[in-house]
């Protein structure tokens, strides 16, 4: 019987639920994690399913995404609050069988709600100790959670991977507090208010720290090389579609990755067309070109690929005005040469398909 069971809402959970059961299965099995997708036989009952796994008192992962909590049905309930909705009847399973229940946050949302604000069992939430599960930041919390597994008695079939540091992160640590990395959509009243009144939703405003350094241009004759141990510093090329490239440069130390592009223009660019006409009403001058810029990690679990992940800022050029967020997830080929993987910008709430080539290595 699997020892991990992973509770989502399908509508904004799915992704990240199969993300979550891929990582663990790789570390503790994939016989030991039940996702609902992949482990409920043809032909039987889901529900007596469900019920016959939480008797054996698993650890249930609680994936609270924005719309766990709040998804209404077609009257307008909140669906938490029926009794047949399938997440409130696994968390009631797992409370009433015993199991061990940690609250998993998602992006989108910082804190568990207030138990007064919540139906039971939800209400319950906030006593149990929660663990942040953020896609710009993923590889560092799939790691504390792993740790805090194996305090559970959940026994690795593989080796646990390390931290930067070289030791184990610790499995009693408290809760991270929200990583300096992680970009902050803040306004001032003023500004928040203009852009209510124009009508533009989703754009953030605010004056970041100053752009990095920018890279030495690349170099057009050098041929591209396989990386050295997965390193993946120098020069790629990202392919996001037909009419759109960006030349990025990488820096990658130890389990650390800065990324910087070259300005990108985007004065004829479609999908740009509303926000470079707020720009406007707002500043009373074009926006023309946006550059990428980041920070996050390389790393990989034991015989893997190498997987970088970045929390991003698309900023005006010039000007450094934060325009956008969103993060970068790619995996390294075996030959070290191109990564696949995708690109989520925060003021569109969606992915899209990303692909890397190496231009030129770093020296």
């Amino acid at each position: 019987m699997a020892q991990l069971f992973i509770s989502y809402r399908s509508s904004d959970g799915r992704d990240k639920a199969t993300a979550l059961a891929r990582d663990l299965g790789a570390v503790f099995g994939d016989e030991e994690v039940f996702l609902d997708k992949d482990d409920l036989r043809a032909g039987i009952r889901w529900r007596d399913e469900i019920a016959r796994t939480m008797q054996a008192r698993p650890v249930l992962l609680l994936l609270l995404t924005p719309q766990l909590l709040a998804a209404a049905d077609h009257a307008g309930c909140l669906r938490i609050a029926d009794p047949e909705d399938p997440v409130r009847r696994e968390l009631s399973d797992a409370l009433a069988g015993g199991a061990h229940i940690i609250p998993l946050l998602c992006d989108g949302v910082d804190a568990p709600p207030p138990a007064t604000d919540l139906p039971a069992p939800f209400d319950r939430i906030g006593e149990f100790t929660w663990r942040p599960l953020r896609a710009y930041d993923w590889s560092h919390d799939i790691l504390r959670l792993l740790a805090d597994l194996r305090a559970l008695g959940i026994v690795p079939t593989r080796q646990l991977p390390q931290s930067n540091t070289g030791a184990p992160p610790p499995a009693t640590a408290p809760p991270a507090p929200p990583s300096s990395r992680r970009p902050r959509w803040l306004l001032p009243a003023a500004a928040a208010a203009t852009l209510l009144a124009i009508g533009v939703g989703g754009y953030a405003l605010q004056r970041p720290p100053a752009a990095p350094h920018e890279p030495a241009a690349p170099n057009k004759t050098a041929p591209p090389a396989a990386n050295d141990a997965g390193n993946v510093s120098g020069r790629w090329l990202a392919t996001l579609g037909a009419d759109e490239q960006l030349d990025l440069a990488l820096r990658h130390s130890g389990q650390d990755l800065e990324l910087n592009s070259r300005p990108l223009s985007i004065a004829q660019r479609a999908d740009w067309a509303d926000y470079r006409r707020f720009w406007r009403e707002r500043f009373g001058s074009d926006l023309d070109f946006v550059s990428y810029r980041g920070k996050g990690s390389a790393s990989s679990l034991p015989g893997d690929d190498l997987v970088i992940d970045v929390a991003l800022q698309i900023v005006s050029s010039p000007g450094d005005t934060l325009v956008d967020t969103g993060n970068l997830h790619a995996t390294l080929s075996a030959d070290g040469t191109t990564m696949t993987g995708s690109l989520w910008l925060n003021s569109k709430q969606a992915e899209r398909p990303l692909r890397l080539v190496q231009t030129a290595k770093a020296k």
